[in-house]
């Protein structure tokens, strides 16, 4: 099955270096004229109706989501590229979506690629989209993380993860509201997304948001949580921890 893609590009040799690695890659791939402005990108899609789309973020000063988000469902997959921002960065990875950070090897937009043109649930693909643009949002505190599994695809709001559990390559997240969701990904990469908003690696086993803290048990070296739970600290975490509680308050 033949598939279209579109390029969003701006940038001249950004864009032919990307045709130039599809080409040689993608034999399968029909390739659209390329739009270097939101009106032509506008007109390309409803035009060439792509089943894939490389966009970069910027283009001439706007903001390419302005149009991404007229679309009530988006029917294709996008490639976002992006260039050194730490704040997108952030917001795909929190949104699990694929993104390209300039400069990218060749491999990258091929990884990137084989991946978008595999069949996904739109519905789904939709609401990590929906809580990129949320996240994306520089007046938006509250952030929002995506979680998927086999069975489904979670979207919670970061202030309400009370802690996540370590199980092998696998972390375990317990949400305010009851809600136990396992995903496979290690600890530490939650310990590194999460940094900056209460988060603090207690114990090997252990990521605890802080502002579910209730009391600190020195004797058995414990945490206790507001919901009752108890988190283990392990010794050498004990100083980092008071300080960061006193810091809260």
């Amino acid at each position: 099955m033949q598939r279209k893609l579109l390029l969003i590009e701006d940038d001249h040799f950004m864009a032919e270096m990307i045709l130039d690695v599809l080409k040689d890659n993608f034999a399968e791939l029909e390739l659209g004229p390329i739009a270097t402005t939101l009106s032509e990108a506008e007109d390309r899609l409803a035009e060439f109706q792509p089943d894939v789309v490389i966009s970069d973020i910027n283009l001439q000063d706007e903001v390419v989501f302005t149009l991404f988000q007229k679309f009530e469902n988006i029917p294709f997959k996008i490639i976002f590229i992006t260039s050194h921002s730490k704040y997108a960065v952030q917001a795909f990875r929190f949104s699990a979506l694929d993104f390209l950070e300039k400069p990218f090897e060749d491999e990258a937009l091929i990884s990137a690629v084989n991946k978008a043109i595999e069949h996904v649930d739109v519905e789904q693909y939709n609401a990590q989209l929906r809580t990129f643009f949320h996240n994306f949002n520089p007046g938006e505190k509250k952030k929002k993380l995506v979680l998927k599994n086999l069975e489904s695809i979670h979207i919670v709001d970061i202030a309400d993860i009370r802690f996540i559990k370590s199980d092998s390559n696998y972390s375990e997240f317990h949400i305010d509201d009851g809600r136990k969701i396992l995903v496979s990904k290690s600890l530490k990469l939650y310990d590194e997304q999460l940094r900056g908003f209460s988060f603090f690696r207690s114990h090997q086993s252990y990521l605890v948001n802080l502002q579910f803290a209730k009391t600190f048990h020195k004797q058995d070296s414990v945490l206790e949580l507001d919901s009752g739970d108890h988190i283990a600290v392990s010794g050498a975490k004990v100083n980092a921890l008071l300080h960061n509680l006193s810091e809260l308050s």
